[in-house]
Parts: C-alpha cells; structure tokens; sequence
C-alpha cells in the first residue's frame, strides 16, 4: 500500500536547520560567557592594581614628606651658615679695626675680645701715649674704659685695659643653637 509517490523519509524531531540554529545560539552563549568572565577577570586584575597603586601613593606621599622635612632642616642649616659666616666677617673686620687704631708706638701681647667688653695687655713706652693714643678711641668705641700701669726695668710700662660697652660690639647668629 503506497499512497505516495514518494520515498518516506525519517522524521526527526528537530530539522537539521534547527540543529545549526541551536548549535550557532549555543556558540554565541559560549562565546558572550566567556567574554563575561574576560570582563570580570579584568576587572579583578584592575582592583588589584588600584590596591597596589594606592600603597605606593601612600609610600611616595610619605617620602615626599620626609624629603620635604630633610629640605627644610637643609635650608635651615644653609641660612644657618650663612648667618655664621656673616657674623665670621662681622668679627673679622671687628678685630681688623681694632688692630688699625692701635698705634705702631704700642706692643700687644694678649687681646681677648667678648661680646661686650675688649682686654689689651701689652706694653707702652709712656701713660701719655697710650692715654692719647689708645685710651680715647676706646672709650668711643666702648663708652667705658679702664687701664692699669705696671713700671718695667727699661723706663717702660706694662699695661692691662679693661675695655666695655652695653651694646654688644658684633651681634651673635641669630639661631645659634641646632636643633635636629
């Protein structure tokens, strides 16, 4: 009995185009899962490198702060320095003009100069020229002056004077102490 002209053919529940459809929506679930996880791998990758910057941030922000401190203790050693070296040249030239106005006629054997007050011990051939000579200018540089006369043998005389002023004759560096 064979009502058709044709060959019966087997029937199958999905047809072979549905199969590639399914096959093809398959692939494309696979490949959007799998670039989904790509994502979120990434994702991770990126967090952990944020994580890894901010502890470096961190550790740069605390050395530019140390940096910034040692900066400053060096500016303040450099002004420290340089005010050392200007009080140096104070005193330099302070002891330069000291020894311009004592007089060719008058030995110096021992100076000691404080910050207000100036001793001279030496020896002068007579009182009058060292009071002439030596004692005036002295009183106008420190306002008060006192000198005392030893005799030598040899007609001359030994002398000890005690120079001082209120003011003190070369200012001190301002920030004398260092502090670490």
């Amino acid at each position: 009995m064979k009502f058709s002209f044709l060959n019966p053919q087997p029937k199958y529940i999905l047809a072979k185009i549905t199969k590639i459809w399914v096959f093809y929506i398959f692939l494309s679930m696979v490949i959007v899962f799998g670039f989904l996880s790509l994502l979120k791998y990434q994702i991770f990758l990126s967090h952990e490198r944020i994580k890894n910057y901010q502890v470096k941030q961190v550790f740069y922000q605390d050395e530019i702060t140390k940096l910034n401190s040692y900066q400053e203790r060096i500016l303040s050693e450099i002004d420290l320095a340089k005010n050392r070296q200007i009080h140096n040249l104070m005193v330099r030239d302070a002891i330069i003009n000291l020894f311009n106005i004592i007089p060719d006629q008058i030995t110096i054997n021992y100076i000691e100069i404080g910050n207000d007050s100036l001793s001279l011990k030496g020896s002068v051939p007579s009182k009058e020229v060292f009071k002439f000579l030596l004692q005036d200018p002295l009183k106008a540089i420190f306002g008060k002056s006192h000198v005392t006369f030893f005799a030598l043998s040899n007609g001359w005389y030994h002398f000890v004077s005690t120079s001082q002023s209120k003011t003190s004759i070369v200012e001190s560096p301002k920030g004398g102490t260092n502090e670490n």
